[in-house]
């Protein structure tokens, strides 16, 4: 079982050492971009700091782009616009997924009907084309995007949780401790939490990476963090004219959006093979 062809020689068996390799690689590219105060020499957005287009050295580690702006320290803060705001978004996205999902599970068997169908709706309805509608209405933003991303991608979280309810309440124990009158709220807490949490962190890893490769994406093209925000898409984009006379500045922001969802996909790929060797369905 893979997630995003990721080689199963990968998953089957190494599980452990993949989920602690993610593990190091995204703490690490958090921490940075959290100590970017500290770490970074100048104001991301201040221009003529140094020469135009320098390379990198002289007091700035990634070079200088087109308005003299320190190229280093705009990938460092660019990383704390990205993965904050995006990690807000998708711990957003969970809760309501899971809210979402464990009522329809919960539910009798019209209403689970009917939420399965409205979440399986969502689900195949194409993420990008409705985050480019939220655009279009509410203009070009990096928080335009997360919100737009918000309208959907709550639904593989619902969809997993209601399936992950509707499977713990058929478990033996669940229906012993229903017979005996144990409440709804009491079997979510003894029944049901105990088995969302694992497929849920899987879920939530492999999405993250795709949230943040897609929010870079629609930067890129203009759509999302517009300028002079620091923002690794719209960097990207700002720094195509010169990809082959200044290649150095689109390694900052491309290697940091690459290592991200390397990491994240890692973490993802690593906790699912955990579970599936201790026992635990993964759905």
């Amino acid at each position: 079982m893979t997630v995003l062809g990721l080689p199963r020689l990968l998953t089957t068996g190494r599980g452990r050492g993949l989920l602690l390799v993610g593990a190091a690689l995204l703490g690490g590219v958090v921490l940075v971009t959290l100590a970017a105060p500290v770490l970074a020499g100048f104001d991301p957005t201040a221009q003529r700091v140094g020469p135009r287009m320098a390379s990198p050295g002289g007091g700035h580690w990634l070079g200088t782009d087109r308005f003299g702006r320190d190229h280093g320290s705009r990938v460092l803060y660019g990383g704390r616009q990205t993965l904050l705001l995006t990690g807000a978004t998708m711990a957003l996205t969970v809760a309501i997924g899971t809210g979402v999902g464990a009522a329809v599970g919960l539910a009798g068997r019209r209403l689970d009907d009917l939420g399965r169908k409205a979440i399986d709706t969502v689900v195949a309805f194409p993420a990008v084309i409705v985050i480019l509608a939220f655009v279009g209405l509410r203009g070009p933003s990096l928080v335009t995007v997360l919100g737009g991303a918000l309208l959907v991608w709550w639904a593989p979280f619902a969809r997993l949780a209601r399936s992950l309810v509707r499977a713990a309440l058929a478990e033996p124990s669940a229906v012993t401790a229903r017979a005996l009158g144990a409440s709804r709220p009491r079997l979510l807490v003894t029944e049901v939490a105990p088995r969302l949490a694992g497929p849920l962190g899987v879920l939530a890893a492999v999405e993250t990476g795709q949230l943040v490769s897609t929010v870079a994406g629609l930067s890129f093209l203009g759509l999302g963090a517009q300028p002079p925000a620091a923002e690794w898409g719209a960097m990207l984009a700002d720094s195509r004219a010169s990809a082959l006379s200044h290649p150095h500045l689109m390694l900052g922001p491309g290697i940091a959006v690459l290592v991200t969802v390397f990491a994240l996909t890692c973490v993802g790929e690593g906790l699912r093979d955990v579970l599936d060797r201790s026992g635990q369905v993964v759905a």
